[in-house]
């Protein structure tokens, strides 16, 4: 997996907007082994306010830490990163409002500096080397893990409803026909779990 370079220090020089970062000593979490838990509302989230197609959701997240030793006997200063949770964006074929879901979970090595990050090859697959200074950004981090989770078809809040449908699809719409219509704004992801429900049940 690629190695993520995300400097956490710029957060305490963060402006207004960024106030209400949330800052946790990556020695004491490592060190003492603590585990922290906390709730975000996905509006308090800037990097993904623009994809939210309502302020309904909640995002949760849970960090753990750990230290342990690579096969050089080098510490290593590990988290492990859980985010679950919901919220609303915009359907990218129908660009109605449709739930998102949040299952993420992530394996996290931190390192000081570049220099400490190793070779790409000698990376595990289920685990991220990230650049990180005295303090771990939450807030930082959960945003980018959320923003890695979604689709980069989610449409942004300026998009219009039916704007991207043929022009019979948006009469349908309009004309209030609600068998068509609740077709139209069934996204395809919850067709294909559809049919592939019905190819379970079906019997040979």
């Amino acid at each position: 997996m690629s190695t993520r370079h995300a400097d956490y220090r710029r957060s305490q020089s963060a402006n207004a907007a960024d106030s209400a970062a949330v800052l946790i000593s990556v020695e004491r979490l490592t060190r003492l082994k603590q585990i922290v838990k906390g709730t975000f509302l996905p509006s308090a989230l800037p990097e993904i306010a623009d994809c939210l197609a309502s302020d309904a959701g909640q995002i949760d997240y849970r960090l753990s830490g750990n230290i342990e030793s690579d096969q050089s006997a080098r510490r290593q200063l590990r988290v492990q990163c859980i985010i679950s949770g919901w919220f609303d964006v915009l359907d990218a074929v129908t660009l109605v409002p449709s739930r998102f879901e949040l299952d993420i979970k992530s394996r996290l090595v931190l390192v000081s500096s570049d220099d400490d990050l190793p070779p790409l090859e000698d990376e595990a697959d289920d685990e991220d080397f990230i650049v990180c200074g005295q303090d771990f950004d939450i807030k930082a981090h959960v945003q980018e893990e959320i923003l890695l989770a979604l689709p980069t078809t989610t449409p942004r809040q300026d998009a219009h409803a039916g704007a991207a449908l043929p022009k019979t699809l948006r009469r349908t719409l309009a004309s209030g026909d609600a068998t068509l219509s609740k077709q139209v704004r069934e996204s395809p992801f919850a067709k294909l779990r559809t049919l592939k429900g019905t190819s379970k049940n079906s019997k040979f």
